[in-house]
């Protein structure tokens, strides 16, 4: 159904994983300090506008006819830990743009429809919210997901912003901006190749690269094709892959996956995992007595990750941002820290920033400059972002590559005393990688 404000409904929307999301601060936490406590400690930050460009009058509310902004996201079903975060984002920019004033002195306003997980149904509710002509469209969770909405999108000639299509190599077309980027390279079989590359070169700035590795694998676009260029990467350091399995999208019972790893024992798991499937992992691992030597995670809903309490520590984890400088300390990143944290923490979410939610402000921040810059108009929106630069929290974005793809800014995160941080590359680091299975 539609709703253009936060539901009171939204927690149940989480796995059992998000139930505990309130005892961890930014991935695990060490100390008895409160979540309450550690969302209080966040400093304050004055309201600026969200993207460059943009006045900031505050005190003066927007008037007149809603911009209207509509999307499919997962509310419910196996992406809804964090197909809600990206809901949560998109109400909190546009109370933060009409707190600033609106666009052109209007008020901006979000519609979503609950896609339930389900690929089909996205395309279904993009066709609905064309139908009721809306002015523009964001994009939804998931690459299956960004595909199966990209057909009636780019048949009516909307610009689509996404924040995590998984699937750069399938064509979407000149109407797709990215704010996730992968690639960097203009052949499409290769699209991941730079990311596999990025956790290759954090794995070996340790000193101690594995040299054994096991890779369970969800059926989902994004996690199936960044495995094959992770295996191909670390198969030409030199590792050995001691085991390569699949398992269903929205699978819980991970007992026959955690014997196997047990018994090939590696120095890395590989987990191209979505949602809560790392927390399960670890109950699977828990009912053996094993523990991993050490694990990478592709895609995990933050509340996942939370859950596992010190067991994280250690945990590598592939993101875009986390909330550390020098990317977290500019006025429009303090600002969104602080204010996400508070509406996030109020709706039973996971109430610190980090990737899934730079990603989504980062997508919102794109279609924001092409209104603000291009004009009120789909076309002039999708003519000024293919031949501009867009800042944005999680970098300086750009769409001259394949599929609109600029350049590669995956980046390794690791949950270390607590916290998580970027530990590669360097040039965005808190934190040196502590890696020595």
């Amino acid at each position: 159904m539609f709703h253009a404000s936060r539901p009171a409904v939204r927690g149940l929307a989480l796995s059992a994983a998000a139930g505990l999301l309130l005892t961890a601060c930014g991935g695990v936490v060490k100390d008895d300090k409160s979540a309450d406590d550690r969302v209080a400690d966040i400093p304050d930050a004055e309201l600026v506008a969200p993207i460059a460009g943009m006045e900031c009058t505050e005190g003066t509310p927007p008037t007149g006819e809603p911009i209207v902004v509509g999307g499919s996201l997962s509310l419910t079903g196996p992406l809804a830990p964090t197909g809600t975060l990206h809901d949560e984002v998109a109400d909190l920019v546009v109370d933060w743009v009409n707190d600033c004033g609106g666009i052109d002195g209007r008020p901006l306003e979000w519609k979503v429809i609950d896609d339930q997980s389900t690929p089909a149904t996205v395309t279904s509710n993009y066709e609905r919210l064309i139908g009721d002509k809306v002015d523009f469209v964001m994009g939804p969770y998931g690459g299956a997901a960004t595909l199966a909405g990209a057909g009636p999108v780019t048949r009516a000639g909307y610009a689509y912003p996404t924040a995590t299509n998984g699937a750069p190599d399938k064509l979407i077309g000149e109407n797709h901006f990215p704010a996730w980027q992968m690639g960097g390279v203009d052949d499409p079989e290769r699209m991941f190749d730079a990311q596999a590359q990025t956790l290759l070169d954090a794995l070996e700035s340790s000193g101690n690269p594995p040299e054994s590795a096991f890779f369970a694998t969800a059926k989902f676009p994004t996690t199936l094709s960044y495995r094959g260029s992770v295996v191909a990467a670390l198969e030409g350091a030199g590792t050995t892959i001691e085991g390569d399995v699949e398992y269903d999208l929205g699978t819980t019972d991970f007992s026959s996956i955690a014997i196997r790893i047990q018994n090939a024992d590696p120095d890395l798991v590989y987990l191209g995992g979505i949602g809560a499937d790392v927390t399960n992992l670890y109950q699977a691992f828990d009912a053996i007595g094993y523990e991993p030597r050490s694990i990478y995670v592709s895609l995990p809903a933050p509340a996942a990750v939370a859950a596992l309490g010190d067991k994280a520590d250690g945990m590598m984890i592939s993101s875009i941002y986390e909330d550390n400088p020098p990317l977290g300390d500019t006025p429009v990143a303090r600002y969104f820290t602080k204010a996400y944290s508070e509406v996030a923490q109020k709706d039973d979410l996971f109430p610190f920033v980090e990737t899934q939610a730079a990603a989504s402000l980062a997508a919102w921040q794109i279609l924001l400059t092409g209104m603000t810059e291009g004009g009120l108009d789909n076309a002039a929106v999708i003519a000024w972002l293919n031949a501009h630069e867009v800042d944005t929290v999680v970098g300086t974005l750009n769409f001259d590559g394949f599929n609109n793809y600029g350049i590669d800014i995956n980046r390794v995160a690791q949950v270390q005393d607590g916290k998580r941080v970027l530990v590669w590359p360097e040039d965005v680091a808190g934190a040196e990688l502590d890696y020595n299975p």
